[in-house]
């Protein structure tokens, strides 16, 4: 990779879809549970915690690691990140107690992931300044994509023992994260890809300004975009967190809604995951033709009617499941939409730092989704207002889109 040899930007590309490939397996708790749950001696209520202290922690670190690796480079933050990962991973093979996992396979792993996370985005938005949406999407992809690979590895690992699982999947992460972190090799200053000239800012949409993360924070611009991230996390997290209680409830009469067995759970957790990862990229691409606010637009208001329709799909075994892999698939949409919006309103020289403080949206919406399901069902006392509440909020994402203006200083 000498830098007087021409190189092929999409090699950044496939290392970004290897690092994330990893850094998603944050997304097999719902496998993963169902095996330490038992081996703690805990009900899934309590472990849940484990998942929603990854996901706090990786949001909240995010805060952070974008400037990390602007200071000391994408490569080397990613193979920090990698490298606590991997030890709090592994470190979980020697926990038999809610709160040593809590410290490892929770705070530990999220905060891997936080450090990590952002630079194969950011890197490979830089090399491709002509497709913001597509690559953001590719990029994240594999983070959607990991689940539905690393599901089945759990579930043969796990009933041999949950330690050699631990330590196993540990290995395997540090050497995708290593290895793919190789790869991110930052562009030369105001790198143009060849007969590509930037189009002049979109009215409306892009600001053409490059600011800081002190300057990005004191936007309006940027407290909407937080705030329509949360609104529309939360619905999709709240969907993960809670379709296989939903698919448990019984009717009036004590029968089961469904009759899905604990294998077929694997596989819609799968196909769900499949649908996450392709949803990242179909989305960034939408938002290359018709601007990242008119497919933002798009998606919260389809994932708001998939919201409220959802309660009524227990009445077909086939319409759940659709429905299920469908908010994945708008879900999904999040992880490549926000990163573009991130580049046009405040500029792709500081993308990764900016956008590191806009996800940080992403670790509150994922513990409240994460943790909190059991406490609204509660609340509500229905499935059915839950879901239409999440259809409300992702309405209001669209609301907050159709007003956001880029900064103009």
């Amino acid at each position: 990779m000498s830098d007087n040899k021409p190189f092929n930007r999409w090699i950044v590309v496939i290392g970004a879809v290897i690092i994330q490939l990893a850094l998603g397996t944050i997304y097999t708790w719902g496998v993963m549970t169902i095996f330490v749950s038992p081996y703690l001696g805990l009900p899934r209520e309590l472990t849940v915690f484990i998942f929603g202290v990854g996901l706090l922690a990786f949001g909240l670190s995010m805060i952070f690691s974008g400037q990390f690796q602007q200071r000391i480079g994408p490569r080397k933050a990613t193979m920090i990140g990698g490298i606590i990962l991997a030890v709090g991973v592994m470190l979980s093979a020697a926990m038999t107690t809610l709160i040593g996992l809590i410290i490892t396979y929770g705070l530990l792993f999220g905060i891997g992931i936080g450090i990590a996370y952002v630079c194969p985005i950011a890197t490979a938005q830089k090399w491709f300044p002509d497709k913001k949406g597509l690559i953001s999407g590719i990029a994240v992809a594999g983070f959607g994509a990991g689940a539905f690979i690393f599901n089945y590895v759990i579930s043969a690992l796990a009933v041999i023992s949950i330690p050699l699982m631990f330590i196993i999947l540990g290995v395997i992460y540090a050497a995708m994260i290593l290895s793919g972190a190789l790869t991110l090799k930052l562009p030369p200053a105001d790198y143009r890809p060849p007969g590509w000239t930037p189009p002049p800012p979109t009215a409306g949409v892009s600001s053409g300004l490059d600011l800081t993360r002190n300057e990005t924070v004191k936007t309006k611009a940027f407290w909407m975009l937080w705030l329509m991230f949360t609104l529309s996390a939360i619905s999709g997290l709240l969907v993960i967190g809670s379709f296989a209680a939903f698919a448990k409830l019984t009717d009036m009469i004590g029968n089961p809604l469904y009759v899905i067995s604990a294998t077929d759970f694997v596989l819609l957790g799968g196909i769900a995951a499949l649908f996450n990862g392709l949803g990242r990229i179909v989305w960034g691409k939408i938002a290359d033709t018709l601007t990242y606010k008119k497919t933002m637009m798009l998606m919260f208001t389809i994932q708001g009617v998939l919201m409220i329709a959802y309660f009524f799909t227990n009445a077909s075994i086939p319409a759940f499941m659709a429905l299920t892999c469908l908010i994945y698939f708008c879900f999904g949409g999040n992880f490549s939409l926000f990163p573009t919006a991130t580049a046009d309103l405040f500029g792709l020289k500081n993308v990764g730092a900016n956008y590191g403080v806009v996800f940080s949206a992403y670790g509150i919406a994922g513990f409240i989704g994460a943790t909190m399901v059991p406490t609204f069902y509660a609340a509500f006392g229905s499935y059915l207002l839950l879901f239409v509440t999440m259809g409300i909020m992702s309405f209001a994402a669209t609301a907050l889109t159709i007003i956001l203006k880029p900064p103009k200083s």
